[in-house]
């Protein structure tokens, strides 16, 4: 099969999926009338009406009290009063990208309402014959694509397919013009494609801040956490860049991007050279989280706070956090 354009890979296979239960229509019904409504007003006025109703409605579920335990768990430092306000306001800013989500086209072909870097040509010289670009669940990771389309670079991205199968076959559609190398969800054949695509110089867009049990183990806010190798196994076996970039919020419908480069070793041990890739990956990730801490998703599961397995970080290998250990200035895991 010839794939010199990409063009026979831009197109996942479609899976057959179970019919849609009467509470998984009902809840299309709403996405839809929902998403009828905040089509129709100006972006900033879609952005403020649903920040404000998730920042009224949801520190009275339980995901609240999981982002408070996180918080403490990570920011140890911290005021309980300091965590509750970026508890508060991760709600505000999470409402936010929702109701942005029904104009991302409004917000990505405004170039007005993005601050790029200063040194953006440079990123854009590095990725001109591919790039595999990786962002965490920090500010508005929807319009992240844009970058791509700044720099003139066609883009594929990687999602988390929804179970309910009329909302996911939706909202797919609504990001689909987006990625115009394709809309990938995970399954059995997504490296080889992406990894295809990468050589035949495609961006690979992936949010690669989820919780992988199956995958490498990164220290994250002085705790070891689970990590997706996919961004370094890619960067390293198509020998195409790694970067790491996020478009942070800087007031109302605003942002600004932020974007480094990651370098992925080339050694003798491909498992050492992805494992020292994704945690350099990850110590980006950490330190824009701390600038902008509300504008992360401190509901993820992220830490290794069981004893399901055992995970390795840096050749150091001990069972699974748990919240009595405290991390050593060396990366390990003192115990006490």
């Amino acid at each position: 099969m010839d794939d010199s354009d990409g063009s026979a890979l831009r197109q996942p296979k479609k899976r057959k999926t179970p019919a849609a239960t009467f509470g998984q229509r009902l809840e299309y019904g709403l996405v839809r009338g929902v998403g009828f409504i905040l089509a129709r007003v100006p972006v900033g006025v879609a952005s403020a009406m649903i920040g404000g109703l998730l920042w009224l409605v949801m520190p009275l579920t339980s995901r609240h009290k999981r982002a408070l335990e996180n918080l403490a768990f990570a920011l140890p430092d911290m005021s309980v009063r300091e965590r509750k306000a970026i508890a508060r306001g991760m709600w505000m800013h999470l409402g936010r990208v929702a109701g942005e989500a029904f104009q991302i086209e409004t917000l990505t072909k405004d170039p007005s309402r993005l601050e790029l870097p200063a040194d953006f040509d440079r990123f854009t010289a590095l990725s001109a014959n591919g790039v595999i670009g990786a962002t965490p669940h920090l500010g508005n990771w929807e319009i992240a694509a844009v970058l791509s389309r700044a720099g003139g670079l066609k883009l594929a991205g990687v999602y988390q397919a929804l179970h309910n199968p009329l909302v996911e076959e939706h909202l797919r559609a609504m990001r689909l013009p987006a990625y115009p190398g394709g809309l990938f969800s995970k399954g059995p054949e997504l490296g080889h494609t992406l990894l295809s695509l990468a050589r035949n110089g495609y961006g690979i867009g992936i949010v690669a801040d989820f919780r992988e049990m199956r995958g490498v183990g990164v220290m994250f806010f002085g705790h070891p956490a689970f990590a997706t190798p996919l961004p370094a196994m890619l960067a390293r076996a198509s020998g195409r860049p790694l970067i790491a970039g996020a478009v942070v919020r800087t007031g109302g419908t605003r942002f600004r991007a932020l974007m480094e480069e990651i370098t992925v070793p080339h050694t003798s041990s491909r498992e050492d050279d992805i494992a020292v890739a994704i945690q350099s990956l990850h110590t980006v990730f950490e330190r824009w989280i701390r600038q902008y801490p509300e504008q992360w998703m401190w509901t993820h599961r992220k830490w290794a706070r069981s004893r399901r397995r055992e995970l390795t970080v840096r050749d150091v290998s001990f069972p699974a956090a748990l919240p009595a250990e405290t991390p050593g200035s060396n990366g390990t895991v003192k115990r006490p």
